[in-house]
């Protein structure tokens, strides 16, 4: 089941990647309105991270394409911010947490353009939203992993993107400061902002997201969360997990949450 949508903020056609002439994305097809809060689910391998780096061009494809406002990411590209993996960052890099969170203001300057006063008070306003203002002359090194990410997290707001792509923001990062990030994401959201998120969790993405992108290495379903989030397809994207379906099948019999409404 994809859900293909008038008008989508972000569409992927026919993507498929691959490392050493060894596809781990195989023809991806989807569509994605404005204002959504996406969780992108599947098993582990299964191309999420793939797919994001492929949709930010750190990744070239194989084939097939994507666009953003129906344009190339290079004409749009100061309308989108990106999180990576904490694990693929240099946290070695000798910069301090305000230093790094006033990177995120450089999209918006033009070459050789000194960052203002008004620039700073933007990635001071973004390290109080995630509560790490106290933080802002520590060495990023110095940090916890949570804290790290956190951080990068600052950087994507300070861009005032329109669009967010954040691959597993919540990792290293305790339940009280996740659930602080969902409420400031779901805050972006109200203002009009997309954000997909890259999600490990079955549980908190029911409560988390009202679209879902369930893959494994192909686009196993793509819609609205109360369409997607079903028994059928999670078995499609999960194969052969016998304890992780046991668990979804517990989850649903149970009723243990709610879905987000559109």
């Amino acid at each position: 089941m994809i859900k293909q949508v008038n008008q989508p903020i972000v569409e992927v056609h026919d993507l498929t990647v691959a490392y050493d002439n060894k596809p781990v994305l195989w023809n991806a097809d989807f569509s994605i309105p404005k204002g959504k809060m996406v969780g992108i689910v599947g098993p582990n391998g299964a191309g999420k991270s793939t797919l994001l780096k492929s949709i930010m061009g750190l990744i070239p494809p194989a084939s097939g394409f994507v666009k953003i406002y129906n344009k190339v990411l290079r004409d749009v590209r100061s309308k989108v911010a990106y999180v990576p993996q904490k694990e693929s960052v240099d946290w070695d890099f000798p910069a301090k947490v305000l230093d790094v969170v006033e990177m995120g203001r450089y999209g918006k300057k033009n070459l050789f353009t000194r960052l203002t006063k008004n620039d700073r008070d933007i990635a001071i306003d973004a390290l109080k939203k995630v509560k790490m203002l106290e933080f802002s002359e520590r060495h990023i090194s110095e940090l916890s992993g949570g804290q790290q990410q956190r951080v990068f997290i600052a950087r994507a707001l300070a861009q005032e993107a329109d669009i967010y792509f954040m691959d597993e923001p919540f990792s290293g990062v305790d339940m009280t400061r996740e659930k602080t990030i969902v409420e400031l994401l779901m805050e972006l959201q109200k203002e009009g902002k997309t954000i997909f998120v890259v999600h490990h969790d079955l549980q908190s993405a029911m409560a988390y997201f009202d679209w879902m992108i369930l893959i494994n290495k192909r686009i196993v379903a793509s819609g609205p969360i109360s369409e997607v989030f079903n028994s059928e397809l999670l078995q499609k994207t999960y194969g052969g997990n016998l304890s992780l379906l046991d668990k979804i099948g517990q989850v649903f019999k149970e009723k243990q949450f709610p879905i987000r409404e559109d």
